[in-house]
C-alpha cells in the first residue's frame, strides 16, 4: 500500500549512506525497531484496520524520532488476503465499528496529549 509507506521515501532510500528521519504522515505504517518499553500496540484495533497506523501515531505522538536506516530492509512475503480484510470489504458494520474505534483513539490523544494531536485528527478529516 502506496500510502502506508510514502513517508519513507524509497528512492532516496536506494542510494542513502546515512539515516535520515522521516515525518509521520497520515496513514504511515513502517515496519519499525523499538525498544521494548514503546507503547504497546492499541488493543482495540484487533483484525484488519488501524492496528499499525495507530501505534505510529502514538509513537510519533510520544516524539519518537522516525528514522530510515539504509542498507536494512525486510521483505514481506506475499500471502492470501486474510479473513478480517474480506469481512471488512463486505461490511459497512465492521466498517462503522472501526471508524467509531478510530474516533475513540483520536479523543484519547487528545486528552492525552493535548493540542499537538490535533494534527492526527485533521489528517484525517482532510482525506
Amino acid at each position: 500500500w502506496t500510502k502506508g509507506h510514502a513517508p519513507t521515501d524509497y528512492a532516496k532510500w536506494r542510494t542513502a549512506t546515512t539515516p535520515y528521519k522521516v515525518e509521520w504522515e497520515s496513514d504511515f505504517e513502517p515496519y519499525v525497531v523499538v525498544g521494548r518499553d514503546c507503547p504497546e500496540y492499541d488493543q482495540r484495533f484487533v483484525g484488519f484496520g488501524w492496528n499499525k497506523v495507530s501505534h505510529i501515531m502514538e509513537l510519533d505522538a510520544q516524539e519518537y524520532d522516525l528514522v530510515v536506516l539504509p542498507n536494512a530492509f525486510v521483505i514481506h512475503m506475499p500471502h492470501a488476503p486474510s479473513f478480517d480484510i474480506s469481512k471488512f470489504r463486505s461490511s459497512s458494520g465492521y466498517r462503522n465499528c472501526l471508524q467509531t474505534l478510530k474516533d475513540e483513539f483520536h479523543q484519547d490523544l487528545s486528552r492525552k496529549y493535548g493540542s499537538a494531536a490535533l494534527k492526527y485528527l485533521t489528517a484525517e478529516r482532510n482525506m
